[in-house]
C-alpha cells in the first residue's frame, strides 16, 4: 500500500480520544461516520429518542442532562465550532451573568471570545466552516491569476528587448 492510499485521523476533547490510521477509503468512511455522531449529539437527537422511549427506564418527560455546549467563534469570513461542557460555560463571565444549564449552543464574536472562553481556543476546534464571505474570499484566492497571464501583461512593453 503507497503512502498516498493511507491517511491518519486524530481526534482528542476531554478525555475522549480516537485515532484511526490505515486506508483513505477506511478512514474517510469512519471519519464521516464520527462527524454524522458528533452532529447528532449536537442536535440532541439523541435526547429526544431516549426521551420517547416508553415503559422501564423510560425518561419521558425528565430530559437528559445537557453533556456539552457547542460553542460557536463567529467572524466575517469563518466560524470555529467547539465543544466545551456545561462546568466550561458555568465558569466563564458569561456563567457568572445567565444561567448557562440550559444552553445548548453559544455564538460569540472573535472579538470577545478570548474575554468570554480564554482557554478555549488553545487547539480545541473540533471544526471550521467558511462563512458565504469567507468562501468567495477563499474562491477569489485560489483562482488562477489569469491577469497575470492575459495577452495584453505578456506583452513586451516599449523600450524592452
Amino acid at each position: 500500500m503507497s503512502k498516498s492510499d493511507t491517511t491518519h485521523f486524530h481526534f482528542d476533547f476531554g478525555g475522549i480520544t480516537l485515532e484511526l490510521s490505515g486506508e483513505r477509503e477506511f478512514v474517510e468512511k469512519m471519519y464521516k461516520q464520527v462527524m454524522r455522531d458528533v452532529a447528532e449529539a449536537r442536535s440532541g437527537a439523541h435526547n429526544a429518542a431516549r426521551g420517547s422511549s416508553a415503559g422501564k427506564g423510560g425518561t419521558q418527560g425528565n430530559p437528559a442532562k445537557r453533556r456539552s455546549v457547542w460553542v460557536h467563534r463567529c467572524s466575517d469570513l469563518m466560524r470555529k465550532i467547539y465543544m466545551a461542557t456545561p462546568a466550561d460555560v458555568s465558569s466563564s463571565v458569561l456563567g457568572q451573568a445567565i444561567d448557562s444549564e440550559p444552553i445548548g449552543v453559544i455564538y460569540i464574536d472573535k472579538k470577545t471570545f478570548n474575554g468570554i472562553f480564554p482557554e478555549m481556543d488553545g487547539g480545541q476546534t473540533m471544526w471550521a466552516e467558511f462563512t458565504a464571505a469567507g468562501k468567495a474570499k477563499l474562491a477569489e484566492a485560489t483562482r488562477p491569476a489569469m491577469k497575470a497571464l492575459s495577452p495584453d501583461v505578456l506583452k513586451k512593453s516599449p523600450g524592452q528587448p
